[in-house]
């Protein structure tokens, strides 16, 4: 990774919560790698530190995966928000649904809505379920509605009318009465955000689009001064939930859908490895410093899902891929409670002060505190391995003896090993949440680990799940900025249409897809792809059904739906996902809402492969804890800049590099791939 000043580079930089990756490739081939600790009082300053690592050479080609909108929402940081809605509908907001964290924790107090309810005004108007008006809109409620959040101080405003999926012109003519009466103020309407038929879910996506708004306006912008410093004045595209990217003007008017920005770059960077290894059903892990990310590939494709949750009842209903994310990264914190029960996060040391063996202030012992009681990570090569960052043995030991080997009765290195079985056993439920309860056998995939912590307990999970073969990318601290290099820009538009499939009638069908033909030529005229393509997808339901559809591919069109094999393929994958079907004498099944995914052809950017450094240290034999020999071992310590395509590293071993270590356990067998990928056999019959 040599310096090149002169060079011109596509870079990615990704923001996690606790490290801020950049992967900068140049057309000569010349490739920079960062990996700095992020700076959650001002992500800015983390995007500034590693831009620097390219000197002079000049930017062509910007993404960004950010955790700016998600961490808005979890912090409670956006913009003081106000809802004008259909009156008589003033609490859907607040009912929400009848969901809950743990059925059995009867103290349990959801968070709070993003709107107070003092800032939820109505007024009169109604549309009826066909879109036709039944009471006019009254266009004076909407000034005065205006003119009190405005002398609230909110600092956007979200429009939720009944029924507005169907006729906008109620919420499209409340826009402009805003506009009128408060010229700048962040506004969006249901109908323009996400047109779906469910009330609340409705709702809440357009309450996150406004309460998201202002505060992504002004990380956007403060991103375009910043590239600016640095002579880009390109497009800044950013990765968003549904696996693509979007323009920072698409971002700043739908900043919703940059939420899971950086999650789902990682699934997409998880693919491209598959891809290049020749798999088509693998397992993503990706496990950061904060949290861990698991996701699944099916025949080469994401799995999807049309609704997503960033919190307690704060739904997001953008297509967006289908991952679950808990707590379980390197700076996860053990803490056993008044009853002497030993648990592992959700809380995390973050980026600062970190884990206690970075010696920035850290006291509670984390994932990496135990990994290097374990000798798993040895200070000499951890990350931060050019100076940014040391780690203390002593440290880590002192934060483990100090909390958890006490009220447990055991060693250090005995709480250590049973930290890291409890976060394991958290990822084990997630993968095991992601495959078997979706229908799927996890021993039929591979596992593709990346994130700083994700190789080091990759072969552990596989082993436990049977999973035959674990992948290691050629640099897994970095792959989500890599999967930003690697897609398309990727819009999704909506229309309802609401056809039992028995009886569809084709010209409701080419009417939506007439009119959302209209809004992708409107939309692609604004965007910097050279060329588009359209794939058509319906949402199926059984009819009654408020939630659960299906989200079909349609092969050839709308005309697919009329045929007999689409039903047929929604009985398939409704009895895959939701383990039961029912008959056409028991319900008809509707189809709720034709969609188009749009994916605009932008230039991925691939790196070279990876190659031996004749610099590399030699092997060392040192001592590391495995659970299959429940103790001790002497094993091999490996830097992985000394293999080669077609080595071969037999366990126990450990692999290190500058962004991630790997474990190769007892009886496994790592072998380089000839891009430099780790594949490693786990021997399943453990």
């Amino acid at each position: 990774m040599r310096e090149q000043n002169q060079s011109s580079y596509a870079v990615a930089v990704d923001i996690g919560g606790t490290f801020t990756d950049l992967v900068a490739v140049a057309a000569d081939g010349d490739v920079v790698l960062v990996k700095n600790p992020s700076v959650p009082s001002d992500f800015l300053q983390g995007v500034r530190s590693v831009l620097r690592s390219i000197g002079s050479g000049e930017i062509v080609d910007f993404r960004h995966g950010t955790t700016v909108g998600t961490n808005a929402i979890i912090q409670r940081k956006g913009a003081k928000t106000g809802l004008i809605t259909t009156r008589g509908f003033r609490d859907v907001l607040t009912a929400a649904r009848a969901s809950r964290i743990d059925l059995y924790d009867s103290i349990w107090d959801p968070p709070p809505p993003l709107v107070a309810r003092r800032d939820i005004l109505t007024v009169t108007e109604r549309m009826d379920y066909l879109g036709r008006v039944v009471t006019p809109l009254d266009e004076e409620e909407v000034r005065q509605a205006v003119g009190t959040l405005r002398r609230r101080g909110v600092g956007a405003i979200a429009v939720c009318y009944l029924n507005s999926f169907v006729n906008t012109s109620h919420e499209e003519r409340t826009l402009e009465i805003i506009a009128e009466e408060w010229p700048g103020v962040f506004a969006c309407a249901s109908s323009k955000v996400v047109p779906e038929i469910r009330e609340f879910e409705r709702t809440s996506t357009t309450v996150v689009n406004a309460y998201l708004g202002p505060p992504m306006a002004t990380y956007l912008s403060g991103l375009d001064d910043l590239l600016g410093e640095f002579d880009y004045g390109g497009d800044v595209l950013i990765t968003h939930s549904g696996g693509g990217l979007m323009t920072s003007a698409s971002a700043a008017t739908i900043p919703a859908r940059v939420c899971q920005s950086g999650p789902a770059a990682g699934v997409m960077g998880g693919l491209a490895v598959a891809r290049t290894v020749g798999l088509d059903r693998v397992i993503t892990l990706d496990m950061g410093g904060t949290s861990a990310d698991i996701s699944v590939i099916v025949d080469g494709v994401p799995a999807f899902r049309s609704e997503w949750h960033a919190q307690s009842n704060v739904p997001i209903i953008f297509p967006s891929i289908d991952l679950v994310t808990i707590g379980a990264g390197g700076g996860t914190i053990a803490w056993v409670d008044e009853s002497g029960t030993p648990h592992s996060g959700p809380q995390s040391a973050g980026a600062d002060p970190g884990p206690a063996c970075y010696g920035r202030g850290g006291e509670h012992p984390t994932n990496t505190d135990a990994n290097v009681v374990m000798g798993r990570l040895r200070p000499k090569s951890f990350t931060g391995r050019r100076g940014e960052l040391s780690i203390s043995a002593e440290a880590a030991a002192a934060a483990i003896e100090r909390s958890i080997a006490p009220a447990l009765d055991c060693t250090a290195l005995e709480a250590a090993a049973g930290i890291i079985r409890l976060s394991n056993n958290s990822m084990l439920n997630a993968v095991r949440l992601m495959t078997v309860e979706r229908g799927y056998d996890p021993r039929e995939f591979s596992l593709v680990a990346f994130g700083g912590a994700g190789p080091l307990h990759a072969a552990d999970l596989a082993s436990a799940l049977q999973i035959p073969s674990v992948v290691i990318p050629t640099y897994p601290g970095l792959v989500s900025a890599l999967g930003a290099l690697q897609v398309m820009l990727r819009h999704d538009l909506l229309r309802p249409v609401f056809q039992l499939h028995s009886s569809a009638d084709e010209d409701v069908l080419k009417r939506a897809r007439d009119e959302l033909l209209v809004e992708i030529d409107e939309l692609c005229s604004r965007e910097t792809a050279t060329e588009w393509k359209v794939d058509w997808q319906a949402d199926m339901r059984y009819y009654g059904q408020i939630s659960g559809y299906l989200t079909l591919g349609l092969p050839g069109g709308i005309e697919y739906l009329l045929r007999s094999d689409s039903l047929e393929r929604f009985q398939q994958e409704h009895m895959r996902e939701f383990g039961y079907v029912l008959s056409e004498q028991v319900t008809e099944v509707e189809i709720v809402n034709l969609r188009a995914v749009i994916v605009g052809d932008v230039e991925p950017v691939s790196l070279p492969a990876r190659e031996k450094s004749d610099t590399a240290e030699p092997q060392e034999i040192g001592v590391a804890y495995f659970y299959e020999a429940g103790g001790l071992l002497d094993c091999a310590f490996i830097q992985r800049d000394s293999l080669a395509s077609g080595d071969e590293v037999s366990g126990p071993a450990v692999i290190e590099e500058w962004d991630s270590t790997t474990v190769v356990p007892p009886g496994a067998v790592a072998r380089v791939a000839p891009c430099g990928e780790l594949v490693i056999e786990i021997g399943v019959s453990q």
